[in-house]
């Protein structure tokens, strides 16, 4: 594993991919720890820190949510199939379940708006699902960083992950995260721009008023 220590942010940032392929080479959860404890550092409204990390190592587990992962996308197919764009969709590799050395489900827990937090009187859910959505960058910054990449799989039915892993009712899962090595940098760009999908060289919409 190289430590990409020397990269200028503005690097680090466009080096990061959702990453689908990834190489068998071990990752010491120790590291992962590490680096979660920096992902504690992201901002919170008011302080209030409500992420959550399941680090899932049942290879059991992990093929349960694998195939919650398939029945899901059969149904995105058919949706992709009526904008026709089934073709494009099927060749989509969109996750790395079960190759990835490391998987992890992060949470926001909602359960901290129990007790009085400053920034959350007029958009609680709204302001602590983007503070658990900072913690998940900083992360992934940080394992660029590290030579390593991480995949967000989103087409998931959340009812059935949070059963499979027991969750705490007020933990929302924001989605199941493959880690490892990658086994490729997508020519330098994101994978989903490879294949045509969507381009990531749009400009930001800025309005002045």
């Amino acid at each position: 594993m190289s430590f990409l220590g020397d990269m200028e942010l503005d690097e680090v940032i466009i080096r990061r991919r959702d990453t689908r392929h990834f190489l068998p080479d071990p990752i010491d959860e120790r590291v992962l720890e590490g680096l979660i404890k920096t992902a504690n550092l992201a901002p919170s409204v008011g302080q209030s820190k409500p992420t959550r990390y399941i680090i899932v190592q049942d290879p059991v587990l992990r093929q349960k949510i694998k195939s919650n992962f398939l029945v899901q996308n059969e149904k995105a197919k058919i949706l992709a199939s009526g904008q026709d764009k089934d073709s494009d969709y099927a060749k989509l590799k969109l996750e790395g379940i079960l190759e990835a050395p490391l998987g992890l489900v992060i949470c926001c827990d909602l359960s901290v708006l129990k007790e009085f937090s400053i920034g959350t009187i007029t958009q609680p859910r709204e302001m602590l699902l983007a503070s658990t959505s900072c913690a998940i960058h900083t992360l992934w910054l940080s394992l660029t960083q590290m030579g390593l990449g991480m995949g967000w799989v989103s087409i998931l039915d959340f009812d059935e992950l949070s059963s499979s892993l027991d969750l705490p009712a007020e933990w929302f899962p924001m989605g199941y995260f493959c880690i490892g090595k990658p086994a490729t940098d997508y020519s330098s760009m994101p994978m989903l721009s490879l294949e045509n999908w969507n381009s990531h060289l749009e400009p930001p919409i800025i309005l002045y008023k």
